[in-house]
């Protein structure tokens, strides 16, 4: 939130030093005008069944406001969430940046049962109502994205033996088989795993496979890059079904995932694998 700031105000000095070099009478707003945006590009939030479910979209101003100013978000045409169907604003979508003040929200309620594993995106776009405030174009985008959320009671971390229960490409073993340290990622849901890919054929550089735990589902995420491959690397990525595990009970799961996303070896294959705490 402060790179923003700093950007502001740098942004508005320099519309200040600029209005001392010419008629300030030519440019009436030179000395009023107020930049806001958005505090970053993207947010994102986990839809918990019960919860509130509410995230924040907020936006700054370059310096204090001396009365109250309006601003309003649409919603931008690239967005895969629904209004009405998969989120609605807490408050409407118009916003006020209150007299004395420097930040302003516009909050969004997000459905948990029409929200998916894979996530969907709210893009906004930020404009004014307002003559003293100017978007900066910089700052004049937000992406929010929704992802369903079930609690994980156990933890998925530590040493587990992995085992190939499907093969991939040339009906190889995708990973080696054997002992992995699985860790946790960058939310709760996510997990990390480094595992030597295709043994079968060399010793190739290990990789850092991810996945993620979302409502008994083990989802992977497209375009995971082996570095070995036909002329090309293969990736890997999601299948057309699901791995499955038990909130409750991290003893074993399954993963399965698409094979050479890419058909670089001939056709995809639907691998899987099985996984036993040690």
């Amino acid at each position: 939130m402060k790179n923003i700031f700093k950007i502001l105000t740098l942004s508005l000095v320099a519309i200040i030093a600029t209005s001392c070099d010419r008629d300030t009478g030519d440019y009436p707003y030179l000395d009023r005008d107020i930049i806001v945006g958005f505090s970053g590009a993207s947010g994102s939030l986990l839809v918990e069944d019960g919860a509130s479910n509410i995230v924040s979209a907020t936006v700054g101003a370059s310096t204090l406001v001396s009365s109250d100013a309006t601003f309003s978000v649409t919603v931008d045409d690239s967005s895969t969430a629904v209004l009405g169907v998969d989120y609605t604003f807490a408050d409407g979508q118009d916003g006020t940046l209150v007299s004395g003040n420097i930040t302003s929200t516009i909050d969004i309620v997000a459905d948990f049962e029409n929200s998916t594993e894979e996530g969907k995106t709210v893009v906004l776009n930020l404009s004014s109502n307002d003559p003293s405030l100017v978007v900066s174009e910089a700052f004049s985008q937000y992406t929010i994205t929704l992802i369903k959320y079930c609690p994980i009671n156990a933890d998925f971390t530590g040493s587990y033996t992995l085992s190939t229960t499907a093969t991939g490409i040339f009906g190889s073993a995708v990973f080696l088989n054997g002992t992995v340290t699985i860790e946790m990622g960058a939310d709760p849901t996510d997990r990390v795993m480094t595992v030597s890919p295709y043994p079968e054929f060399g010793a190739f550089t290990p990789i850092d496979f991810a996945f993620s735990l979302v409502c008994g589902n083990v989802i992977v995420p497209t375009g995971q890059v082996t570095g070995v491959g036909c002329g090309g690397t293969t990736t890997i990525g999601p299948a057309d079904t699901n791995g499955i595990y038990d909130s409750n009970d991290d003893s074993s799961f399954t993963i399965v995932i698409s094979d050479d996303e890419a058909n670089n070896c001939g056709p995809t294959y639907e691998a899987a694998f099985l996984l036993n705490k040690n």
